[in-house]
């Protein structure tokens, strides 16, 4: 669980703070408040995942497109869940 950036307990569930984006909210399970991220937090933290998959559409050989692919997938989930703060939502 992640600290809530209202009442500051731990009420965020992993799982959906790893989907989380700027439109998309997420309601604390202690306070029910909402809570988001900024787009420059979201934006930092998918352009290195994205950049990988995006690079394996330009490689030839299938085994290293599967591990852009895969390293991709695991950046774009990864870095929101752990570097990307929350914020009150607006």
């Amino acid at each position: 669980m992640f600290r809530c950036p209202h009442c500051e307990k731990s009420g965020i569930q992993a799982f959906r703070k790893a989907i989380l984006s700027p439109g998309l909210l997420a309601t604390c399970q202690s306070c029910k408040q909402t809570s988001s991220i900024r787009y420059t937090g979201w934006l930092t933290a998918m352009l290195p995942g994205t950049a990988l998959m995006i690079g394996a559409l330009f490689t030839e050989s299938e085994t290293m497109e599967w591990a852009l692919n895969i390293g991709g997938i695991a950046l774009v989930i990864a870095l929101p869940l752990f570097f990307a703060p929350l914020h009150k939502a607006d």
